[in-house]
């Protein structure tokens, strides 16, 4: 069973994580590798015209995208639109908090909420995709392999940390790092020499960050059914040299 973790998500994302894995007498050092901030008037992109078209599919990838989303959100509000989603139940209840009605998969992650019925192929429909800059692309590369028209609003974006001495710190013992997006991965990549990425145990919540963190050289990883708290506790009681296993 694992003892220490290392949680990596931005300031604010890894207490709750960070309590339940406390709880069970697990070890946890909270290092966030991005910080998230919003894109200002120059930078930023605009909502396309037509976005309360009652035909627009609208989905907000992350609560952060609802915080940095400025005007659209109260005249999503004021529009009762309906076809709103979300990329899991947290960004969904944190629109319903604002009076916007959403829908959202059962566990959060892209590949969930491609699965609900709402999106099968094919999907000749506009989308627009409130995100951060260069976030959820296989969100949207997907939607348009299956017919859709897909614009983006990118309002905020994820500016990498650096830790110093996290290399010797991560060599300490840690027995898992989280790493819960690609953006964490290639910040943390940056930090670790060959060597350790072959010896740290990485959990990760979905299959495309597994493949990223293949291609970087990662060799001991733990995949974890989603991002929420019970999908990470379920994934760190696996064993990464075989994940149908239990730790002892």
């Amino acid at each position: 069973m694992i003892k220490k973790i290392l949680l990596t998500r931005p300031a604010g994302f890894n207490d709750e994580i960070a309590a339940a894995l406390q709880a069970r007498k697990i070890q946890v050092l909270q290092a966030p590798l991005v910080q998230i901030q919003g894109l200002n008037l120059v930078t930023a992109q605009r909502p396309p015209d037509g976005y309360l078209d009652p035909e627009q599919y609208i989905i907000f990838t992350s609560q952060n995208a609802i915080d940095y989303a400025g005007d659209l959100i109260p005249q999503l509000a004021r529009a009762a639109k309906t076809n709103v989603f979300a990329v899991g139940p947290a960004t969904k209840m944190r629109l319903e908090a604002l009076g916007i009605l959403a829908i959202a998969p059962d566990r959060p992650g892209s590949e969930p909420l491609l699965n609900l019925p709402v999106f099968a192929a094919p999907f000749a429909k506009k989308v627009l995709i409130v995100t951060g800059r260069l976030g959820r692309d296989y969100l949207e590369t997907t939607l348009q392999d299956r017919g859709a028209t897909v614009a983006r609003y990118e309002c905020y974006e994820r500016v990498p940390q650096r830790i110093e001495n996290l290399d010797a710190l991560i060599a300490e013992g840690y027995d898992a790092i989280l790493v819960t997006s690609t953006d964490i991965l290639q910040a943390l990549s940056s930090h670790l020499s060959e060597a350790s990425r072959r010896r740290v145990v990485l959990c990760v919540t979905a299959s495309r960050i597994a493949d990223v963190a293949r291609r970087l050289g990662y060799i001991q990883l733990i995949e974890a059914p989603d991002a929420s708290v019970s999908g990470i506790l379920e994934g760190l009681t696996r064993d990464p040299s075989n994940q149908g296993a239990e730790f002892p």
